[in-house]
């Protein structure tokens, strides 16, 4: 249900979306960059789930690096569902967890079965194309009619509306809020320690064979557009240093996301798709 803002020139698409009263255009820039961000994370780890089952194999990708980072999602839900945050970020931990638990599923499956590998069509074909873009169109349409409907109505009908209700806050006093913070700060560790585990398991492969260039590709975007949603928000020293671990966790990772985006390069030249089971032992 949309609502109305009491501050005057907000964002009526906003608003009538997302019930959130956003008025300065560094508010708004920050809050697209932050959808960018989950858009990105939405469909970071579809890629690697996809290759999984195409390749029948899950020897690339360090159970370290799966086990942090489902860790860190773990955190990440549970502090959500504790502190009581937007229903958009309860969402979002819950989905991730699901992804998650596909992902891990599928690697320790071909892991354990060690099928051999049989087929090298992993592109795209035409068809999966097709799907995708008909997927992200509906997506794109109805986001744009919902924001065109919403600015008209709330332009000639504001009235009808009621005020947006203000975040429910949690005191600070309490042990749900302390609870819910060490959740949250839990999971910067996780995320930050999950990606050196992968680089240096690449580094002793010498080979990114059946690693996902989207996976990380979307990751760094993710983390890029996350970093990029909180400078643009508030440049005041006082607020940076309040989001210091947060700027740590975005940035750590997507340093080495890049990095393991390097590595595929250099070493996409040893990827050789092979019949028989990797001879490479798991990290």
């Amino acid at each position: 249900m949309p609502c109305r803002c009491e501050q005057p020139g907000y964002s009526h698409i906003i608003a009538g979306i997302f019930d959130q009263c956003m008025t300065e255009t560094k508010e708004i820039v920050s809050f697209v960059f932050g959808w960018l961000s989950i858009l990105s994370w939405v469909v970071a780890l579809y890629p690697q789930i996809r290759l999984n089952f195409l390749l029948r194999k899950a020897e690339a990708l360090s159970p370290y690096f799966l086990l942090c980072w489902f860790v860190g999602d773990i955190f990440n839900a549970t502090s959500c569902l504790v502190l009581n945050q937007l229903f958009v970020q309860k969402f979002l931990g819950i989905f991730w967890l699901c992804t998650d638990f596909i992902l891990n599923s599928s690697h320790f499956y071909f892991l354990l079965t060690k099928k051999k590998y049989t087929s090298s069509a992993t592109h795209f074909r035409v068809l999966e194309i097709f799907v995708y873009v008909v997927i992200a169109g509906l997506v794109i349409n109805n986001v744009v009619w919902a924001g065109f409907y919403y600015d008209s109505e709330l332009s000639f009908n504001e009235a009808a509306y009621d005020i947006c209700k203000k975040e429910a806050v949690i005191p600070k006093n309490t042990a749900r809020y302390w609870i819910g913070t060490i959740l949250a700060y839990a999971t910067i560790p996780m995320f930050c320690f999950s990606r050196p585990t992968q680089i240096y398991k690449n580094w002793k492969r010498k080979s990114t064979e059946g690693l996902s260039t989207g996976l990380f590709i979307a990751t760094s975007s993710g983390n890029i557009n996350q970093l990029i949603s909180m400078f643009v928000n508030n440049q005041d020293s006082k607020y940076l240093i309040e989001k210091t671990p947060y700027i740590i966790a975005a940035a750590i990772p997507a340093i080495c996301d890049i990095i393991v985006l390097i590595q595929i390069q250099i070493y996409r030249g040893n990827q050789k798709y092979e019949t028989l089971n990797d001879p490479v032992e798991a990290l």
